[in-house]
């Protein structure tokens, strides 16, 4: 270790710090804790120097620091915007409090909000994000789902190195502890699996819930009546078709399992691992005396902007986990970024590298909604304090290929192909940035679209009383930023995701709402249904379906992109080992680095990262 550990956070009897250690015999699904070092007392790592200090304790953030201070010799500091989350856990553990006791738009929340979007009726939408220890990961919806193999060595041929499929499936799995679900579920739901495809001794728990509703076995019959397959191991690179996915949930004692209480709250005994809560890392701190790359000394954070300015100094690596919007900010009030943009808020650059925010994609989604025959059909919208029922969460799902959105799939994909020189052209970015968008384009053109994988995720909710099925666009062809405006780091963002600025985004999404009517009129779901409530009979046209979808459509919480892992000639803002550019010792480790929209939901996937990083960070170290 580099520092002496005894002056620093070891206090026990210190209010700052909050305990955390799940009970190895889980009572009623609640957890005590024991002595942890985490603090929200800012002077703790004030002046300190640790090899590695991680800027975002989320779900990235702490499952790369638990990976890292495995070894003992290794001192690690975690700086997270948010509060532990202790002091509020029951709201976390609860699987269902996703919905009925749910953190967006608290102090748990980034309460983000998109610029006014054009093609959108000029709305702004909502862009929920985890502000808390295990960020999204402690607030989001529970889905375990998975990107697909051909996704992933799209991933892999546009970066190069070692993120191909067989590598990536293997730490996803790493990070997997899998629970089959219970028989009377799997006979329900329809549920089929292979353990082999699942990891057995990772620290985030998957299975799925311990009840279940009508309408959801329904679902699944009635999508495949629909066109779309029910497929018995979504998990092992086919994640296309018809099923109820896994959720991330403890099945000893059927709690949320995400990033604190998976790679954080176990390892009680770490003397090596510190975290500060309640304070905002406010800029990477370089020596530029190396003219070839610029190398990070250290991160200066803050609680506020009139707070004390604190930094933190690091023997190793800065490693940025702040998530698809946080990331980019830090790096552009550091110095990294367009040149043009830090010169215009009086930023000094440090690496002129202008993809850093640009890239942006996300799942843009709407749901429709069903009135059910019987309340009995849909779960009480409230907590009822009973483990079990309040492990219920919605994940079924059924993944769409083009075949059965279009009649005419390959006049589609013509267009779609024809449509790539225009979209580029038209960009307003780099010319580097056009490089790497023409690549994606071209790779999701030629390979994604036409093929198995799907464009259109449907989801089958019951929820509120009602009957709700979502469409959520996958591969989006509208492209946005993350961009500063001012240099106070206490300022947020302006997060454009650029919603239906491709028009065939609006194209195939429209068809997946016209998949969901399609999926209510079969049995045994429409018998289960009395009527459609959202958007009503009265929506028929393409016009009116596209009125509808622009004022009522927002993100499925899935934004990526905005620190691609590409060359750096084509927009790239790390390499295939997960470093910045122009940097000698700063990588960005979250869903800010793939560089295309999966179609999945991204918890797999950011955990899988995380884990490829731990390895590459060790073998580099």
């Amino acid at each position: 270790m580099r520092f002496s550990v005894s002056g620093i956070l070891l206090a026990a009897a210190s209010a700052t710090f909050v305990s955390a250690q799940p009970l190895s015999d889980p009572v009623e699904g609640v957890h005590q804790y024991a002595k942890r070092e985490v603090t929200a007392n800012g002077w703790d790592l004030s002046n300190k120097t640790y090899d590695y200090v991680i800027i975002g304790g989320g779900t990235a953030g702490l499952a790369l620091a638990g990976r890292l201070s495995e070894d003992d010799s290794t001192s690690v500091a975690v700086i997270e915007a948010g509060s532990s989350g202790y002091e509020d856990s029951t709201k976390f553990l609860t699987p269902d409090a996703d919905l009925y006791d749910s953190s967006v738009g608290t102090k748990y929340d980034w309460q983000y909000k998109t610029t006014k979007q054009n093609y959108m009726n000029g709305r702004r939408a909502v862009w929920p994000r985890g502000k808390v220890l295990g960020g999204s990961s402690a607030i989001n919806g529970l889905y375990y789902v998975r990107n697909s193999k051909t996704e992933q060595n799209i991933w892999n041929s546009l970066a190069g190195g070692n993120w191909g499929w067989s590598s990536f499936l293997s730490a996803m799995k790493k990070s997997e502890s899998f629970s089959a679900p219970l028989k009377s579920i799997a006979n329900s739901e329809h549920i089929k699996y292979d353990s082999s495809s699942h990891g057995s001794n990772g620290p985030i728990h998957t299975t799925w819930p311990a009840v279940t509703y009508k309408p959801i076995g329904a679902f699944i019959e009635a999508a495949q009546s629909a066109g779309t397959q029910i497929n018995d191991d979504p998990y092992n690179g086919q994640n296309w078709g018809t099923y109820v996915s896994a959720a991330t949930i403890k099945k000893s004692d059927w709690t949320r399992s995400y990033s604190r209480t998976g790679y954080l709250d176990p390892v009680t005994s770490r003397s090596n691992l510190h975290v500060l809560t309640g304070h905002v890392a406010t800029k990477i701190v370089f020596d530029q005396s190396n003219s070839r790359s610029a190398k990070a000394t250290g991160v200066e954070y803050a609680a506020s902007s009139s707070d004390t300015r604190h930094t933190v100094y690091v023997n190793k690596e800065v490693i940025v986990s702040g998530g698809a919007i946080n990331t980019p900010q830090i790096l552009q009030l550091s110095g990294i970024g367009s040149k043009s943009l830090l010169s215009s808020l009086g930023i000094d650059t440090v690496v002129d590298l202008p993809g850093v925010g640009e890239n942006l994609q996300d799942h843009l989604s709407a749901g429709m909604t069903f009135k059910p025959k019987k309340s009995s059909y849909v779960p009480k919208s409230e907590i009822t304090g009973d483990a079990k029922t309040d492990s219920y969460v919605n994940t079924a799902v059924s993944y769409v290929n083009m075949d059965s959105l279009f009649k005419d799939p390959d006049s589609i994909l013509e267009r779609i192909r024809n449509s790539i020189d225009t979209i580029v052209n038209n960009a307003d970015v780099s010319s580097e940035v056009k490089a790497g968008q023409r690549k994606t384009y071209d790779a999701i053109a030629n390979k994604i679209f036409g093929s198995n994988v799907s464009p259109i995720e449907i989801l089958g909710n019951v929820m509120f009383g009602s009957i709700n099925i979502q469409a959520a666009l996958q591969h989006p062809l509208s492209r946005g930023s993350v961009k500063i405006h001012s240099k106070n780091p206490f300022t947020k963002p302006h997060v454009d995701p650029g919603y239906l600025s491709q028009d065939l985004d609006l194209t195939i999404l429209r068809q997946g709402f016209k998949h969901i009517r399609k999926i209510a009129e079969q049995s045994p779901l429409k018998e289960l249904i009395e009527y459609e409530q959202s958007p009503g009979s009265d929506v028929q046209s393409n016009d009116q379906w596209e009125d509808w979808i622009r004022q009522n459509g927002g993100t499925e919480y899935h934004p990526t992109g905005t620190s691609s892992m590409l060359p750096r000639n084509e927009g790239g803002v790390v390499n295939n080992k997960l470093k910045v550019y122009g940097t000698s010792n700063v990588r960005v480790v979250d869903a800010s680095v793939p560089p295309i929209s999966f179609s999945c939901h991204l918890m797999s996937v950011t955990y899988g990262t995380a884990e490829m990083a731990a390895e590459i960070i060790k073998n580099e170290n």
